[in-house]
C-alpha cells in the first residue's frame, strides 16, 4: 500500500477522533485532564510564564500584535521580491553584509515564512476571540497564550538567522545539511508550541456555558490538529526519507490550514458584524467536511507518482473547489443580509471582499495547479503567481479584517482611524488584484514567446513586473495604515465601547415644567446629540412636529415610539416568572461580554415561548431597544425599554 494513503488515513482518523470527543466529551476524565492541563499551562515553564499578563484578552492581543509585525515584514519583503524580479541587480548592494540575491530565492523563502507566520498569528488570534467570548470572556490561560506567541516568534527569528550565524559553512553538503536541520527544527518547535495552544483551546472550550460549538471553533481546532500532525509528519518523513509523506504533509500545511483559518475568521467577523446567523448551515457543514477530505488547488508541487495516484489527486483537486465555493458563497450571502453594516465596518468589508475573491483565485489555482501537479509545467511560473496572488490578496484582506474587527474586540476599544482602515482595505484590493494580473500577463507573454517556435526572440516582460511591483506597493502602504490603526485603537485614551456616543433619530425634543431623569429621556429615544427645548413648542418646517410634553413625560393619549408586541410579552413573562431583567440577561449573555446580538436574543425569546421570530424580523426588535445603534443589546438598554413598558403599558392595563 502506498505510504501516502497510510499517512492520509492516519490524519483523517485523528481529525475524526478529535471531532467525536469535541461533541461527546471525554466523560469522567474531563475534570482531571482539565486540572492537569491548567497546571501545565500556568506552571510550565517555571518562572517564564510569570512574566506574562493573565488578564482577559491579553493573550489574543499578543497574538494579533505579533501578527501585525510579521504582516508588515511580509508585505515589505514581497515588494522587494517583485522588484528584484524586475531588476535582478536592485539588491546587490546588500551582498556586502553577507546576503546573496543572485536569483532571489533567499528573499522568496523568507517572504513565504514571513507571510505564513503573519497569517498564523492574526487568524488564530481572531478565532481565539470568538472562543473566549463564548467561554466566560477569556481563554483558560491568557498568560500561556501570550508566552506561546512570544516563543513562536523568538524561535522563528533564531531559525531564520541560522544561515548568517553559520555563514562560515561553505561546503555544499554541509550547507544543505544546515538547511535541513533548520527546517526540521522550526517544524518541531512550532508543533510543540501549537500543542500548548491547542490544550488551552480545549480547556476554554470545556468551560463554555452552552453545548453549541461555533463554526469558528470547529475550523480553528481542526486547523490546529491538522497543522500539528502535518508538522510531525514532515519531521518523521525527513528522517525516514519518505517523499510521499513529506509531499502530503506540505499540502496540508499550505492548503488545509490557511484556508481553515481564513474560514474560521470569516465565520466570526461577518455574522458578528451583520448581526445575522450564518446564511446556510448545510453549506457551512459542506465547506468544513470537504475541506479536510480534498486537495486544495493552491501551492501544489509535482506528485512524482504513478498514474493511479495522479488520477486520485486530480479527482480530489476537482472536489477541492466545492468547499471553497460553498464557504465563500455562504459568507457573501450572510453579508448580504445586512449590507449597510458590512460596508460601514472596514473589517467586515475586507472579509467579504476576501470571500468574493477566493473563488476566482481558486479556479485560477485549479487550472495552473493541475499543470504543476501532473508535472507538465507548460504554464511556466503562472501557478506560483496565482498562489502568491491568492495569499497576498485574500490573505491580506482577511488579516485586515482581523485587525479592524477582532483586535478592537480584544482591546475592548472603538476602532481608531476608521477612514484610514477603509483606505487600507481599498489599497489592498486594488494593489493585490492589479499586481496579480500584471504578473500573470508577464508570465503569459514569456510562455507565449517560448512556445512560438521562433528562434532568437526574447520576451520583454520587465514592464509587466515593474507594474506588478508598483501596484503591490499599495499593499505595503495598507499594512502601514493597519499598523497605525492598531496602535491608535489600543491607546488608553481611545474610546471604549461603553464610551461611544448614543445615537438617536430624534433631532430635537421639547420639555415643559416638571422634572425628569436622563434614564427616562433615553427610554423615550432621546440621544446625547438631541436638542432639548425647555418650555416651548415648535413646528419643524416641512417635517415632523416636535411633541410638547411635560418634563414628567405623562402622556396617556400619544404613543410617541411604538413598542413591539414581543417586548410587551417579554415584560409580562418576567413579571409572571418573577425574574429580574438582570437574571434574564445573564441567561442570554452566554459569553459574559455584557452584550448580546440578535441571534442570542432570538434564541432567548424562542426558548421562553414568547415568540419564534425569523432572523429578518429580529432587526425590527433589536432596533427598538438598541439606543446606541451598534446593533447589539446591553443590559442598560434592555432595562430602560422594559422599565418603560412596565410603567406605561402594564400598569395602565392593570388600572
Amino acid at each position: 500500500m502506498e505510504t501516502v494513503f497510510i499517512a492520509a488515513a492516519l490524519l483523517i482518523a485523528t481529525l475524526a477522533l478529535v471531532s467525536n470527543y469535541m461533541v461527546r466529551g471525554i466523560g469522567g476524565m474531563a475534570s482531571s485532564l482539565s486540572q492537569v492541563g491548567m497546571f501545565l499551562l500556568n506552571k510550565a515553564p517555571a518562572g517564564l510564564i510569570d512574566l506574562f499578563n493573565d488578564k482577559p484578552g491579553s493573550g489574543t492581543k499578543t497574538w494579533m500584535r505579533f501578527g501585525m509585525g510579521w504582516f508588515f515584514m511580509a508585505c515589505l519583503s514581497m515588494f522587494l521580491g517583485i522588484w528584484h524580479r524586475y531588476d535582478p541587480t536592485a539588491l546587490n548592494s546588500l551582498s556586502s553584509i553577507g546576503w546573496s540575491y543572485d536569483d532571489g530565492s533567499m528573499l522568496t523563502d523568507y517572504t513565504a515564512i514571513f507571510f505564513s507566520t503573519a497569517m498564523n498569528y492574526l487568524l488564530i488570534g481572531a478565532a481565539l476571540i470568538a472562543i473566549s467570548r463564548s467561554s466566560k470572556g477569556r481563554l483558560a490561560s491568557e498568560a500561556s497564550a501570550s508566552m506561546v506567541a512570544f516563543l513562536l516568534t523568538a524561535s522563528t527569528i533564531v531559525i531564520l538567522l541560522l544561515p548568517a550565524i553559520f555563514s562560515f559553512i561553505t561546503l555544499e553538503n554541509e550547507a544543505n545539511l544546515l538547511e535541513t536541520i533548520r527546517n526540521i527544527s522550526l517544524l518541531l518547535v512550532a508543533s510543540m508550541l501549537h500543542i500548548a495552544l491547542l490544550i488551552n483551546v480545549f480547556i476554554t472550550l470545556g468551560e463554555r456555558e452552552h453545548d453549541d460549538i461555533s463554526p469558528t471553533t470547529w475550523f480553528l481546532v481542526l486547523a490546529l490538529v491538522a497543522k500539528i500532525m502535518s508538522m510531525l509528519m514532515v519531521f518523521f518523513g525527513e528522517l525516514l526519507d519518505s517523499t510521499q509523506i513529506v509531499w502530503m504533509a506540505e499540502r496540508v500545511l499550505h492548503g488545509w490550514v490557511p484556508l481553515a483559518l481564513i474560514f474560521a475568521a470569516a465565520h466570526h467577523i461577518i455574522p458578528f458584524t451583520a448581526g445575522k446567523p450564518v446564511w446556510s448551515e448545510s453549506m457551512q457543514k459542506t465547506s468544513m467536511l470537504f475541506l479536510f477530505l480534498t486537495v486544495p488547488p493552491f501551492f501544489l508541487s509535482p506528485a512524482g507518482a504513478g498514474d493511479f495516484l495522479q488520477n486520485i489527486g486530480a479527482i480530489l483537486m476537482t472536489l477541492g473547489l466545492l468547499p471553497l465555493l460553498a464557504g465563500s458563497f455562504n459568507m457573501v450571502a450572510t453579508a448580504a443580509s445586512n449590507p449597510e453594516r458590512i460596508v460601514k465596518s472596514p473589517g467586515a468589508f475586507a472579509a467579504t471582499l476576501a470571500m468574493m475573491l477566493l473563488p476566482i483565485y481558486a479556479i485560477g489555482g485549479f487550472f495552473t495547479g493541475m499543470d504543476t501537479f501532473t508535472g507538465m509545467d507548460k504554464l511556466g511560473s503562472m501557478a506560483h503567481t496565482v498562489d502568491t496572488g491568492y495569499l497576498y490578496t485574500v490573505g491580506s484582506l482577511m488579516m485586515l479584517a482581523v485587525i479592524f474587527t477582532s483586535y478592537p474586540l480584544a482591546a475592548r476599544k472603538k476602532l481608531a482611524k476608521a477612514s484610514n482602515a477603509q483606505l487600507a482595505v481599498w489599497l489592498t484590493l486594488i494593489g493585490g488584484v492589479a499586481s496579480t494580473i500584471s504578473a500573470l500577463i508577464g508570465d503569459f507573454t514569456a510562455y507565449a514567446v517560448a512556445n512560438s517556435g521562433v528562434e532568437d526572440v526574447v520576451a520583454s516582460t520587465e514592464g509587466f513586473f515593474l507594474v506588478s511591483a508598483a501596484t503591490f506597493y499599495l499593499v505595503t502602504v495598507s499594512s502601514i495604515l493597519a499598523a497605525l490603526s492598531m496602535i491608535h485603537t489600543g491607546r488608553p485614551n481611545n474610546a471604549a465601547y461603553s464610551d461611544m456616543s448614543v445615537n438617536s433619530d430624534i433631532d430635537s425634543y421639547t420639555l415643559v415644567e416638571g422634572s425628569t431623569t436622563i434614564r427616562v429621556l433615553l427610554g423615550r429615544g432621546v440621544g446625547v446629540d438631541t436638542t432639548l427645548h425647555i418650555g416651548e413648542a415648535e413646528e419643524d418646517e416641512g417635517g415632523s412636529s416636535i411633541i410638547q410634553v411635560s418634563a414628567q413625560l405623562h402622556n396617556d393619549e400619544i404613543t410617541e415610539f411604538p413598542v413591539p408586541e414581543e417586548l410587551v410579552m417579554l415584560a409580562q413573562f418576567l413579571k409572571q416568572t418573577k425574574q429580574s431583567i438582570f437574571e434574564f440577561f445573564n441567561t442570554i449573555d452566554l459569553d459574559g461580554s455584557g452584550e448580546i446580538d440578535g441571534y442570542e436574543f432570538q434564541q432567548a425569546l424562542s426558548k421562553s415561548n414568547i415568540a419564534n421570530l425569523p432572523p429578518w424580523e429580529m432587526e425590527r426588535l433589536v432596533s427598538a431597544v438598541d439606543l446606541d445603534g451598534d446593533g447589539r443589546l446591553n443590559l442598560p438598554e434592555l432595562d430602560i425599554m422594559l422599565a418603560k413598558i412596565r410603567n406605561e403599558i402594564l400598569e395602565s392595563e392593570e388600572e
